[in-house]
């Protein structure tokens, strides 16, 4: 690198005293002429500085009219005031700041009715806002004799910043509706700012075109006065030298000598410098391909590690958190739409994220569809939770890549240190389990660390390494709660509940070790048995219906039906007495797929119903879109019937619904016979639970099957 520097030394030196020598005696020769041309161009600057100013109260007064000179706006502003045409036409458009950011309305008597800036209403009254000039704007305003006129100005608000104003009143398009006697006014406000200055100096030609309060004497400026007069600011420029009118004039052969030692002048530094920057290029390129996403641009988790572990050698407890956050359902946007649609979807997560961080934190990519933010201050890990909640918010959102909808959310586990020192790797670890805690609650939503979590896991990882010894030693069991119908209350069918009495700590709930067998991927072997033993202890019992519920996993696997298929060919179980329960949770990551899926098992003569009807989505259009048999109503819609009208009538209607859609319908979890006579008017078709009969082995429920359906018919009293 030393040597590339010297050789560009070598060359720049020579042909900068080359230069120095020929603007030295071209200087001399028309230092006259650059004078008078100077003067001339001053005057010109002028001017448009002047026009530059004109065009910008001018583009506001057409935007004014726009938003003042409109019939929507007549009817929307006067008398009550349209609250949601103020937000969705005013207030919207303050957002931004394109047109304008700060936006008024004064009544009949120039009280104000609102006023919004960036989006947020104003803390202050108009004239406190602006002071004794706009008072002088707002008595133009009101001249009848041209209250079709906008009063535009230029004005310095209460923080100092300069304004540009524009006031009218609020009329029809055009003269065939009348004038109210006295009208309101809409007061616009747009800042002269640094970007729109810039704007300015691009479109009249000034390269350094900004305001200041009071201009340095070696500037050209132009003042800027209120309506009162007063100067309030200055538009300034540094004065144009090119002397190009006097270089035409008077000294053309310098003109030419000039060019000459500029073109050989470039010549040599193309030269010597090429080599030079084409090596820092390199460098530069190489160095960012080390520490950044090749996708996303954003640092990669080497540039994390880094980051992190500065952060933790440096601060103290509590200054240093870790978010880790996980796109969720991003393998199957991948599988159904390819991975260049997953790309372009991590890229357009990626911006989002960056300017969420943006000062808050080093934003990385991690992994194919995980980012980790570091976040270093006081209160880290608080600070850390409510940025990932904005995060996470971010994601719950369409995103719309080439006309395809894709629809996505995340998962965030967040972990400080504020408790004690923690290492980087540490620090990394409880975010990472933290964020799986996120998905397992659920999905689309923030974990933060507690020491607990890390209990829980190790107690889940023990109860995985029982639910496998469990299954190799045959320690699982299955019961079978009889399913009853409503009217004769004659046994229907069975529901096979899968059971696990562990040695130690007794029986396991199902919504326990069923997600444990999930993660640790023992579900589907437990399925398979659950569904062959059904069938061969089902084969012995009377002919009622056998419902027997499949996980989401079984439920995603494309062999699932032939799985199904191949257990009913081997137990000789019919197929027209066997149901499939499954919840909503099957349907919702890939409807397409779920509803094939439904097909294939129908073809077998199998029929399905949705279980837990309640407690999900609880929507309208899966019951249409897909084709299911039975309708079961989670215990959660049956609680409570007895005692409160609109539990009452909430399970009402959703036994209607189902009964509209042609569908049979299943109360679970039925406790007492006041709810089974509730539910019977109310036109359920089945019932199931501890009011008739609880979970039984299956030689009881044979027996009980036999037994039941052996006695006279009889009609419970319903009324």
């Amino acid at each position: 690198m030393k040597s590339t520097w010297g050789f560009g030394l070598k060359v720049a030196i020579p042909a900068a005293l080359v230069l120095a020598a020929a603007i030295f005696a071209a200087s001399l020769v028309l230092s006259d002429m650059s004078a008078q041309v100077d003067r001339i161009e001053e005057a010109n600057r002028s001017k448009a500085a002047s026009s530059a100013l004109r065009a910008f109260l001018t583009r506001l007064s057409e935007t004014h009219g726009d938003y003042a000179k409109w019939d929507d706006a007549v009817d929307a502003l006067y008398g009550k005031v349209d609250a949601d045409f103020v937000d969705r036409n005013l207030r919207a458009s303050t957002l931004g700041g394109v047109l304008f950011d700060q936006v008024y309305l004064l009544d009949e008597n120039d009280r104000d009715v609102f006023g919004f800036r960036r989006g947020s209403a104003v803390m202050r009254p108009l004239r406190e806002e602006f002071g004794v000039p706009i008072n002088l704007m707002i008595e133009r305003a009101r001249d009848r004799s041209n209250l079709r006129g906008v009063q535009t100005a230029f004005l310095s608000d209460r923080a100092g910043t300069l304004q540009a104003v524009a006031i009218g009143s609020v009329m029809p398009s055009d003269d065939l509706r009348p004038v109210p006697e006295r009208t309101r006014l809409l007061v616009l406000a747009r800042p002269v700012d640094a970007k729109a200055i810039d704007r300015l100096g691009s479109d009249f030609v000034f390269a350094d075109l900004h305001v200041e309060g009071k201009p340095a004497p070696e500037s050209s400026s132009l003042p800027i006065l209120d309506p009162t007069g007063n100067r309030i600011a200055s538009l300034v420029w540094t004065p144009s030298r090119q002397g190009t009118e006097a270089l035409v004039r008077v000294a053309p052969t310098a003109v030419l000598a000039i060019v000459l030692v500029c073109g050989t002048m470039a010549f040599l530094l193309v030269i010597g410098f090429h080599n030079l920057i084409e090596l820092q290029r390199r460098e530069q390129e190489a160095l960012r391909s080390a520490s950044h996403d090749g996708l996303t641009g954003l640092p990669n988790r080497r540039a994390l590690s880094h980051e992190l572990g500065e952060a933790v050698n440096a601060s103290r407890a509590g200054a240093v958190a870790v978010i880790y956050l996980d796109l969720d359902g991003f393998k199957e946007i991948n599988d159904t739409y390819g991975h260049e649609i997953g790309d372009r979807l991590l890229v357009k997560v990626a911006a989002a994220f960056s300017a969420i961080c943006a000062g808050q934190g080093l934003l990385a990519r991690v992994g194919g569809d995980e980012f980790a933010v570091v976040v270093r201050a006081p209160n880290a890990a608080e600070r850390a939770a409510a940025l990932a909640e904005v995060m996470v918010r971010c994601c719950d959102a369409i995103f719309d890549l080439d006309g395809r909808q894709v629809q996505i959310s995340a998962s965030a586990g967040v972990s400080g240190n504020e408790h004690a020192p923690l290492s980087a790797d540490e620090l990394m670890r409880r975010a990472d389990v933290t964020m799986y805690i996120a998905k397992d609650s659920g999905r689309n939503r923030v974990a933060i660390y507690d020491p607990s979590i890390d209990a829980a896991r190790t107690e889940r990882v023990r109860l995985a390494e029982d639910l496998r010894t469990a299954i190799r030693e045959d320690r699982l069991a299955v019961v079978y709660q009889p399913i009853f119908e409503a009217g004769s209350m004659r046994p229907s069918g069975v529901e096979a509940l899968l059971r696990w009495l562990h040695p130690e700590i007794g029986l396991v709930p199902p919504d326990k070790f069923v997600p444990i067998a999930e993660e640790n991927g023992l579900i589907e072997p437990i399925g398979e048995w659950v569904l062959r033993r059904a069938c061969e202890d089902a084969l012995s019992w009377p002919d009622v219906k056998l419902s027997v519920n499949v996980s989401a996993v079984q439920f995603r696997n494309p062999g699932f039906d032939s799985l199904l298929a191949r257990v009913l060919a081997e137990t000789g179980f019919p197929s027209r007495r066997l149901e499939i329960e499954m919840t909503e949770t099957h349907l919702v990551a890939n409807p397409d797929r779920a509803q094939a899926i439904i097909a294939s098992i129908r073809e077998l003569g199998v029929t399905i119903s949705l279980d837990d009807f309640g407690t999900g989505y609880s929507s309208i259009g899966y019951l249409r879109r897909f084709t299911f048999d039975k309708l079961k109503l989670d215990r959660s819609l049956v609680i409570g019937i007895t005692t409160d009208e609109s539990v009452r009538e909430l399970c009402g209607a959703t036994i209607a619904l189902g009964r509209a859609l042609d569908l049979s319908v299943t109360a679970e979890g039925v406790e007492t016979e006041q709810e089974a006579a509730i539910l019977r008017l109310a036109g359920c078709d089945h019932l199931q639970g501890y009011a008739f009969a609880r979970p039984m082995t299956a030689e009881v429920v044979g027996s009980f099957l036999v037994a039941t359906l052996s006695r006279p018919l009889v009609v419970p009293w319903t009324a």
